[in-house]
């Protein structure tokens, strides 16, 4: 039997995982909020990811920047088209 994503999404939502973002607004498209297992689930994985990739590495190290920049930073970054 394989897991269908509807049924996935459904498991996730009666169990407090994720609901719908602005659901009792009618909801938003491909917008989701963590319920409290979501949250815990969310945070896990963040911590399990940094633990590797961050902690374990000699090579990286971690920052925590603004999404706020001068727009010039995202031309560099090639994140906007210039």
């Amino acid at each position: 039997m394989q897991l269908k994503f509807e049924d996935l999404v459904a498991y996730a939502k009666s169990t407090g995982f994720v609901y719908q973002g602005s659901e009792i607004y009618g909801g938003l498209s491909n917008t989701w909020d963590f319920g409290p297992l979501g949250v815990e689930l969310k945070n896990n994985i963040k911590k399990a990811w940094w633990q590797k990739f961050v902690q374990e590495s000699p090579y990286n190290v971690g920052i925590q920047s603004a999404i706020l920049m001068n727009p010039k930073v995202w031309e560099a970054s090639g994140h906007l088209g210039g």
